[in-house]
Parts: C-alpha cells; structure tokens; sequence
C-alpha cells in the first residue's frame, strides 16, 4: 500500500481562501524539541508526495 503525506496525522491541507491555496497542497506540522523547550516546525508539502521514507510519518486514524 502507498504512504501519502495526506495520510499522516501531521499533514495539514491548505483551506482554499488562503493566498497560497492549490489543490492537495497542505502543511507538515510537526512539533520539535531541543535544550531550550517545545517548538512547531512547518513547511509546504503536497499532499500526493512519497511519505515511506519519512521518519516522522505517522498514520492519520479516522479520517
């Protein structure tokens, strides 16, 4: 079975009012951490790309 960006918890699709809207655009959002505390690290992805060899993927649950 393929593994999509728009199949992981992180991946955000881009709502279609907003200036950088294109279909099955979105955001990975993920949390990071280092010795200074928590941050949020995001960047544009689409949602049909390639997820199998991403570290961080991890399978959406429900819909």
């Amino acid at each position: 079975m393929a593994v999509y960006c728009k199949n992981c918890r992180s991946f955000f699709a881009i709502p279609e009012d907003a200036d950088d809207f294109e279909p099955g655009k979105g955001d990975c959002v993920r949390e990071e951490q280092d010795d200074k505390g928590k941050y949020w690290k995001a960047r544009p992805v689409m949602g049909d790309k390639d997820a199998s060899k991403c570290p961080g993927f991890i399978k959406r649950i429900g819909g």
